[in-house]
């Protein structure tokens, strides 16, 4: 088995709602067991094996994947609308997903002048994303429980995700329903709540490392300046009675 999957992009006339299909289960295995990125599974699973045939991937993966090395996009002959799409046009438009995800998303910069473009709040999560990879999480989809990402400490087949994340702006403003809404959910499926934004200064105050997961209100700037905030049902209900 090489050390490097292949994903097939598929584009979409919604740039952000743009993925990849992983159609080697080899190279779907090895994304998951190897790398962390476990995807979405799309058709059956084989009976020898836990992992689907075919694993579909987010922006966000695919980013992390190609700024790592370990993931490969290749082109398709179609359009999800069943449009046609020439060679050249298919290897230009990859090259340009490329750039964008990984170039974009490290520098913050929207490109004027492409055609395949994300918005800011996208490049935000794309971060997020790969910063708690980073950290060593097994970051899935969190949009079930209405967050942007759920976050593990081990296989998601066999382990509790820890933590919702929810990814906001850096100056957007917190509406109080909000935090509530987010918070009892939080509770109710028993997993620590986690806001996350990224600092479009880049500086870092306290260089932290990991996030806080034992339950405690704490604020964390990572070296890559994206920002953590953890908030506890208790501490804001506690907080609401004491105004």
């Amino acid at each position: 088995m090489t050390d490097w999957a292949v994903a097939t992009v598929v584009v979409t006339p919604d740039p952000e709602a743009t993925y990849a299909l992983v159609l080697d289960a080899q190279h779907a295995t090895l994304l998951q067991q190897q790398y962390r990125i476990y995807g979405s599974s799309e058709g059956l699973m084989t009976p020898a094996s836990a992992v689907s045939q075919r694993l579909r991937l987010t922006l966000e993966e695919m980013a992390v994947g190609i700024s790592k090395g370990f993931l490969r996009l290749e082109a398709a002959t179609t359009r999800s609308d069943g449009g046609s799409l020439k060679d050249e046009e298919g290897l230009a438009l990859v090259e340009e997903i490329k750039h964008e995800l990984v170039e974009g998303a490290r520098l913050g910069e929207v490109s004027v002048d492409a055609k395949w473009r994300l918005s800011p709040r996208r490049h935000d999560r794309l971060q997020v994303f790969r910063d708690l990879w980073d950290k060593g999480y097994i970051v899935t989809l969190g949009s079930k429980f209405g967050a942007d990402f759920l976050i593990y400490k081990d296989d998601p087949k066999h382990a509790h995700a820890v933590a919702l994340i929810v990814v906001k702006g850096y100056e957007e403003p917190f509406s109080r329903v909000n935090i509530v809404s987010f918070c009892r959910v939080a509770k109710m499926v028993k997993k620590q709540l986690i806001f996350a934004c990224v600092r479009a200064d880049g500086e870092c105050k306290s260089g932290g490392e990991r996030i806080n997961t034992n339950g405690d209100s704490k604020t964390e700037e990572a070296a890559d300046s994206v920002v953590f905030i953890s908030l506890t049902h208790a501490l804001l209900v506690s907080r609401q009675e004491s105004g």
